[in-house]
């Protein structure tokens, strides 16, 4: 055990005039005793050599080490890199918070991207050690910085104006402004946003969340961001404000959000503001990841049987007119045929048909003709939030919502959410009994043939998933890639198929 100056970085080492001693180390402040190593990894860390030099550094430290103290010396190779991870996951916090506050003093592009630069590199370098399961990318970073930033008020120093410029709110003209939460209470909550704790902001497959509080509205709202590059293989039909206004201007008992806001912000932004469903600003939303209860069932069921009341055609005069499952069926050959190079090699690997064997293989399932209703269409237990009251949860991220067979609804959420056979039952059979004839006929017939179509096209888009690493942070897509196997083994016995003996190695080493 030795004193030294913790962690030597570039502006703690001088490089003297006669070169005797070549440097000189200063700002022994956070100077201890411990172990030499220590120190050793801290400035590789800090100093970021190349890998060639990095390992000179290392060869010298062992031998001057081994000369003047041999015994700190010993094991020093099993015991870097321990060393290492422990802090570049120490660094990170600071270096993070550094890059943000350099932006308070000088605010421009160029030290926007270099903060941008500087944040991506040290999640990056922690990421293994923190067991990060992914690094946001540039643009998601840079955008966090610039919402963090405007936030601060009269923080920055400099650039004030070119921020107040740049963030502009650019209202969607096709939602009019609501005079409950008008433009002023808009830019509020995005000011908000950039400040709102980490215990405040949730992050699901497609959108970040973060849940603030505004002089407009007595109860918190969420303003709800896309993240970039986020690709979803699933197509959308419907726009969600579109379908939340039908819902809330239709004299139905359903619980959903209400759109606020819809509109763009820095650099073309999209977000929405709704007003928050959780029962606690400042805990995650309560979801039936588990299942659902028998009350839940109950209410869920109910919800869905109201959505037939919804005028579906002020949406799309064109939707109803023709059949479900013709359509369901070739929207999931387009899926597939759509699927990126490497996806598609992996499926073909696991026996999964390409495009046109597919459409061969759907082509022998058929159901009766149901009158259609508006779906929500991703009832996964997500996006239902529990709730104290009748209604017991609010159906929420309604941006794949279309018009179909209320049939497939109910499937659908069935192959989403862990239902045990007695709920799954006393769901069909409420059902039943809330809906017209015209929307069950023939449901008990037909049921298995949606449930099949969902177990293929589950196993196409988590193996998507699987290939691409695409959105594999969000809970709900991490539970769905960890029972892959399973997933696929359902598939290509509802195609039909055998499941090939070289399946389980290719499909180990896309899971490791």
């Amino acid at each position: 055990m030795q004193p030294a100056p913790r962690g030597p970085a570039p502006d703690n080492l001088i490089v003297s005039y006669d070169g005797v001693p070549p440097l000189v180390c200063v700002d022994w402040e956070l100077a201890t005793y411990g172990d030499p190593l220590h120190d050793l990894a801290t400035h590789l860390v800090r100093m970021q050599y190349p890998d060639s030099q990095r390992d000179e550094v290392i060869q010298a430290w062992a031998e001057t080490m081994q000369e003047c103290r041999f015994s700190a010396a010993k094991g020093f190779a099993k015991d870097l890199p321990h060393y290492l991870d422990f802090e570049r996951a120490q660094s990170l916090y600071p270096d993070v918070m550094r890059a943000a506050r350099s932006l308070q003093e000088s605010f421009t592009q160029k030290s926007l991207d270099e903060a941008t630069v500087e944040v991506g590199r040290a999640l990056r370098e922690a990421a293994e050690p923190l067991r990060l399961r992914g690094v946001p990318a540039n643009d998601e970073i840079e955008r966090a910085l610039f919402r963090w930033l405007a936030s601060r008020g009269e923080g920055a120093a400099s650039g004030r104006d070119w921020i107040n410029k740049a963030f502009g709110w650019q209202p969607d003209p096709r939602l009019p402004e609501n005079p409950r939460f008008p433009a002023s209470a808009v830019r509020d909550a995005l000011l908000a946003e950039g400040a709102a704790p980490a215990n405040r902001v949730f992050k699901g497959t497609a959108h970040l969340n973060s849940v603030v509080w505004t002089q407009a509205m007595p109860a918190p709202v969420v303003v709800r961001r896309k993240l970039p590059d986020v690709s979803r293989r699933e197509p959308r039909y419907l726009s969600e404000h579109s379908v939340l206004r039908a819902i809330q201007e239709s004299p139905v008992r359903v619980a959903a959000p209400e759109v606020l806001a819809l509109g763009e912000s820095y650099r073309g932004d999209q977000l929405s503001i709704q007003t928050y469903v959780g029962t606690h600003a400042d805990r995650p939303p309560s979801h039936p990841v588990n299942g659902l209860l028998p009350h839940e069932a109950d209410a869920l069921v109910d919800q869905l049987a109201e959505l037939a009341r919804v005028d579906y055609r002020s949406m799309d005069p064109a939707q109803g007119e023709f059949d479900f499952l013709v359509w369901l069926k070739e929207q999931l050959c387009g899926i597939v045929r759509d699927l990126p190079k490497e996806s598609l090699q992996l499926a073909r690997m696991l026996g999964l048909p390409d495009e046109q064997r597919l459409r061969e293989l759907l082509s022998r399932y058929g159901v009766s003709r149901r009158a259609k209703v508006l779906l929500h269409g991703d009832l996964n237990p997500w996006n239902l939030v529990r709730r104290d009251d009748a209604l017991a949860l609010t159906i929420i991220d309604w941006e794949m919502a279309l018009v179909g067979d209320p049939l497939y609804d109910l499937v659908r959420h069935m192959h989403l959410t862990p239902t045990r056979p007695e709920i799954r039952e006393r769901m069909f059979l409420r059902w039943q009994r809330r809906l017209a004839p015209e929307y069950t006929r023939d449901w008990a017939r037909d049921w298995m043939v949606y449930r099949r179509i969902e177990m293929v096209r589950s196993a196409y888009i988590d193996l998507d998933r699987l290939a691409t690493g695409s959105s594999l942070d969000a809970p709900n897509v991490r539970r769905a890639v960890n029972s892959y196997a399973g997933t696929l083994a359902s598939a290509t016995a509802a195609l039909g198929l055998p499941l090939p003996a070289t399946a389980n190695p290719y499909l180990a080493r896309a899971l490791a």
